[in-house]
Formats: structure tokens, C-alpha cells, sequence
């Protein structure tokens, strides 16, 4: 009769071969939270960068999930988790503050059950496109309830939709090189508000642990005070002369800010 480490050895190696035979995951999830709503916004960003990324990256497995309702948030998720198996990112866009995200039609749900709507796919990358999302409170629920998520990309201001360009490059960094060095997130981040006042943090699980607390919300606190809206740097530098007759008004910027009543928000 095998001695108990030699009985313990073995189960280590079936464990072992067993997560050696599970597929690979899938490359990008990006789900469109309440659709309707957010193309009604003109936010309906998701959308146009699942072609762009497509085009880009045509080996690449890629899908996207625009939920509606509650209802039929289950079926949608469960039919993508059997077409592609696992994921190693998502995007997920949508109207949020810190305290929950706008996750179908049917209102506002907590950060944390967000996270258990998404652990099935057992993501390591996770990019939110969503207002003050990555308030500590937020991405600290978000790591709680999926335990396979290792970084968050999230603003933990106002999110405008002129500021979503460095969440796509840093994405696209990913999907390219397989991962993101530290000097080019730290560059895209720079950039992105350099270049249109949008904050990017990028949260590891643990910045948000035991003990940590304190230095989470003193990010908090530099986000609040940074935060001016949406600006055009080259604008700024280059003003562009307008055309005789041109339409001098300007339009509202949009973002993805939500209450807890979920009204549509318009900045200006």
C-alpha cells in the first residue's frame, strides 16, 4: 500500500494534469451594460471597439454580451461561457458611480454582485468604462468577488467618453504583447490625462488588502483633486478657425455617471 506522501504526490499530479488539459482562455469579453440605454447616450462604445479590435487582431477570440434585463442576463452570459470557455479580460462599459454599476435595464447592483455576474469566466484583466469606478470601494468589491482578478483599469472620477482613448490603448497593449509593463501603463495613464483630463488608475488585488486601507483612500482624496472634466490639449494648442456659417455651438459631452435611481446624466 502506497505510504500517505506518496499517496499525497500523486493527487498533486492529478490536479496538475488536469489544469494542464482545460482549454486556454478566450482573449476579450466586452459587455455593453443596459444597451438600449447607453446607445441612447451615444456610449455604445463597446460596440465599435469589438470591430476595431476584430480587424486588428483577427486571431484573436473575441465576443461581446449587450445585456437588457436581469432576466436575460444569465441565459446570455451562459451561452458566451460555453461558445468561448473561459476569458482573460473584460471591458465592461456602463453608467456606475462608486457604489454600484447600472449592470442591465433593471437598475444599479453593487460592485461585488457585479463581480459574482462575471467570476464564471475567471478573468485576470478587468477594463471598466464606467464613472468612478475605480474608487478603492469599487475594485476592492470587485477583487472580493472574483478571486482569479489580478488588475483593475478603472477612472475614479467622471468618466467622459473623450477619455475612454487611453482604457483602448491599454487594452490593445494587452492583447498585442500578452501582458502590460509598467512603463506603458504608467505612460498611457499619463497621456490620457495629459491629453484629455481623464484618470486611469490601475489597481493590483493588493493595493486593496488588509492594511492598505489608508493609502486607498488617499488616492481617493488626489483623484478628487485632479479631477477638472474633459479637455482637448491639442484643441488648446491648435485651435482649429471656424468655417463661415459653421455651427458654433457646442455639444454636451456625455459620460457615464449614474445615481442610484439611474437618471440619464449629461455634463453642461
Amino acid at each position: 500500500m502506497p505510504s500517505p506522501r506518496t499517496r499525497a504526490k500523486t493527487k498533486r499530479r492529478r490536479i496538475r494534469v488536469k489544469a494542464a488539459r482545460r482549454p486556454a482562455r478566450s482573449d476579450l469579453l466586452i459587455v455593453e451594460c443596459d444597451a438600449h440605454r447607453l446607445a441612447a447616450d451615444s456610449l455604445n462604445l463597446g460596440s465599435v471597439f469589438a470591430r476595431l479590435v476584430t480587424s486588428l487582431f483577427p486571431d484573436k477570440k473575441v465576443a461581446i454580451v449587450r445585456t437588457s434585463s436581469e432576466q436575460e442576463l444569465g441565459k446570455d452570459l451562459a451561452e458566451v461561457l460555453k461558445a468561448h470557455g473561459r476569458f482573460r479580460s473584460i471591458v465592461m462599459v456602463g453608467h456606475s458611480n462608486e457604489t454600484g454599476l447600472a449592470l442591465t435595464g433593471d437598475g444599479l447592483r453593487s460592485w461585488e454582485a457585479v463581480g459574482y455576474w462575471l467570476r464564471i469566466f475567471e478573468p485576470e484583466f478587468c477594463f471598466l468604462a464606467a464613472c468612478k469606478a475605480g474608487k478603492s470601494v469599487a475594485v476592492g468589491n470587485l477583487f472580493k468577488a472574483i478571486p482569479t482578478l489580478k488588475q483593475i483599469y478603472a477612472s475614479p472620477a467622471v468618466l467622459y467618453k473623450t477619455q475612454t482613448s487611453g482604457l483602448g490603448l491599454l487594452i490593445m497593449l494587452l492583447l498585442q504583447q500578452g501582458r502590460i509593463h509598467d512603463d506603458q501603463s504608467e505612460i498611457a495613464r499619463v497621456l490620457s490625462y495629459a491629453l484629455h483630463g481623464g484618470q486611469i488608475y490601475r489597481w493590483k488585488r493588493r493595493e486593496t488588502g488588509p492594511g492598505e486601507e489608508l493609502k486607498a483612500r488617499l488616492l481617493d482624496s488626489v483623484a478628487a483633486l485632479l479631477d477638472h472634466g474633459p479637455w482637448d490639449l491639442l484643441e488648446a494648442i491648435f485651435p482649429a478657425r471656424p468655417s463661415p456659417g459653421a455651427n458654433l455651438r457646442r455639444e454636451p459631452e456625455v459620460h457615464f455617471e449614474s445615481s442610484r435611481t439611474g437618471p440619464r446624466s449629461r455634463s453642461y
